[in-house]
């Protein structure tokens, strides 16, 4: 009888770690992963001379070019859309396209950097830091021009290469 008891007390103790031997566990990675593509933008901007009349007008705009941070870019101005022209002497031509205006543009106020699009010459290159920066466009209609009355215009493209 007294086996009998420790028989039965021994096969209680033995029932109460089956849950022990029975649990198990098993580990793993989540892999997280994300990718910040390299993109730029161009904000186009504007640039009004207003009334001429014969005297040098000068005037800026600002160019906004938003980069992902570390992403070198190289922004470039073309000639316009003007028949002849050129990117050191831009033309604005009137409504009907029988006249021009001369003017220029450039990257510094003191006038000494044009805008163009030649590589490496008068372009402009910089580095991308995730947020919008202002790029200078100066310009400069030079005094002494005897165009006919009317309106002026000129497209000028501003290509962005990164």
């Amino acid at each position: 009888m007294k086996n009998s008891h420790f028989f039965l007390l021994a096969a209680g103790l033995s029932f109460c770690h089956v849950p022990d031997l029975l649990a198990a566990s098993s580990t793993g990675n989540l892999d997280i992963t994300a990718m910040v593509p390299t993109q730029c933008v161009v904000q186009s901007a504007a640039l009004p001379f207003g009334t001429y009349s014969s005297s040098a007008i000068q005037q800026n705009a600002l160019i906004g070019v938003s980069c992902s941070s570390g992403t070198s870019y190289t922004v470039s101005l073309d000639a316009g859309t003007a028949s002849g022209a050129s990117t050191a002497n831009r033309k604005m031509v009137s409504t009907d396209g029988s006249n021009s205006l001369s003017y220029g543009l450039y990257q510094d106020a003191a006038r000494t950097r044009s805008w163009g699009n030649a590589n490496g010459t008068d372009t402009l290159s910089g580095v991308g830091n995730g947020s919008s920066q202002s790029i200078p466009v100066y310009g400069y209609v030079p005094a002494g021009q005897t165009s006919r009355a009317g309106a002026y215009s000129d497209v000028v493209a501003i290509t962005l290469s990164y």
